[in-house]
């Protein structure tokens, strides 16, 4: 499979799952796992040829399954033909250091791909309290349905991240991070950002725009426009600002929390106010692709772009907990037309999306670790780049379960 085959693979999988059961039969009746551990074992990303990369959700209908054959593991279609081998990404050698307050890393931060950090500072939504919650999200529910997942720590303060930062720093030549929380109780303000900011800029101090630690703040605008220029002012990299749905009459429906106590207008003007100091390449408005028609998720991505904002176009997947729980995602097809469309207005708008500069010094964001969208994938892939990982590379990896960190042995 050539790398235009192998993300549409990935399209696949993130839309109709993965089977696992046979997998861990052959875990259980030869390779010695004991029948508990097989029983129990979930990956959470898998690695393809050329560098793709994609999260794992388990489906037992779904049309490819993992098997591990002649001490490969392999992918096979519904015919039982191999389709290509794969391997789980691995847990980084620093997965079991704690904190300078003796928190696991394990508490703090789930890592995707190899150069993205992922930390959920708070899981606390009061849309939740309230009623108006987004309704494919399910974060404050999750502490519920996952307590044995990375969450059991449901507040992390900015120490915390900082200290994970800087000892991945000692092992990554540039790891870029995602911050996202829940809405605070006041609903419209910063609730800890500029905490984390502040710590952020004294562990890791900056001498201008170009060289401020590469972090994506995923949060809410405030009712205060003014503090954009504030978060910028205090060292923050890149922040996103997710539309979730673009046509106005679903974001009522879909996001009544946003719509109440933000409000769209000023959504939209918070967006083009942090590109005038934030400058393009760095702020960012995620749509999730399924939740609205496809025109209308189109023309939102087009917005984006002719102001100088990145779409982050991700597939809905109904989450547990969720609103949208048992709901059916978007078809492969339909998924598939919709991202080819959606990042050839991408490349067209925002041309420095093509060039292997913005990538490897600019981007907050490693498309080939961006497990849950396959969007810059796809852009890459058109561009021409062949630079995976925007030639960063990460030191002294091992071959660590992704789940347990226990080592993974085939043999």
């Amino acid at each position: 499979m050539d790398r235009k085959e192998l993300i549409k693979l990935k399209c696949d999988l993130l839309i109709n799952g993965l089977r696992l059961n046979e997998l861990r039969k052959d875990l259980f009746e030869y390779h010695g796992w004991d029948k508990q551990r097989s029983e129990s074992f979930l990956p959470a990303e898998l690695r393809l040829p050329e560098e793709v990369n994609v999260q794992i959700r388990e489906n037992s209908d779904a049309n490819f399954r993992l098997r591990i054959i002649d001490n490969i593991l392999v992918l096979q279609d519904r015919a039982n033909r191999i389709v290509c081998s794969s391997d789980f990404l691995s847990l980084p050698p620093f997965a079991d250091d704690k904190t300078s307050d003796g928190t696991s890393f394990r508490d703090i931060v789930v890592y995707n791909g190899v150069c993205n950090l992922n930390f959920t500072w708070n899981y606390f939504c009061d849309y939740f309290r309230t009623g108006n919650a987004c309704r494919f999200c399910n974060l404050t529910p999750a502490q519920d349905f996952y307590p044995e997942e990375n969450i059991t720590n449901s507040y992390k303060n900015a120490v915390q991240i900082a200290d994970v930062i800087e000892t991945v720093k000692l092992y990554h030549t540039d790891p870029k991070v995602i911050l996202t929380r829940g809405t605070p109780h006041e609903k419209h303000g910063l609730g800890g950002t500029i905490q984390i900011l502040e710590e952020l800029s004294k562990r890791f101090p900056f001498n201008g725009h170009k060289n401020r630690t590469k972090v994506l703040f995923t949060i809410s605008p405030t009712k205060n426009i003014n503090d954009v220029k504030l978060m910028y002012e205090t060292g923050m990299h890149s922040v996103s600002f997710n539309f979730e749905v673009f046509d106005k009459g679903y974001w009522k429906a879909i996001v009544p929390g946003k719509d109440k106590y933000i409000g769209r207008d000023l959504w939209e003007a918070s967006l083009v106010e942090a590109v005038k100091y934030f400058g393009e390449g760095r702020v960012f408005s995620a749509m999730i692709a399924g939740l609205e028609p496809r025109q209308t998720l189109l023309d939102g991505v087009r917005w984006c772009c002719e102001r100088g904002i990145i779409p982050i176009v991700v597939p809905f997947s109904p989450e547990t907990g969720s609103q949208f729980e048992g709901f059916r995602p978007p078809t492969y097809k339909w998924m598939m037309d919709t991202m080819l469309e959606a990042s050839d207005i991408i490349l067209e708008k925002l041309s420095f999306l093509s060039t292997a500069e913005y990538w490897r010094d600019e981007a907050p964001i490693c498309a080939e670790c961006f497990t849950g969208g396959f969007i810059y994938d796809i852009v890459k892939e058109k561009a021409g780049l062949k630079d995976f990982h925007s030639g960063h590379t990460m030191n002294k990896e091992r071959n660590r379960s992704k789940q347990t960190g226990e080592f993974i042995s085939l043999n």
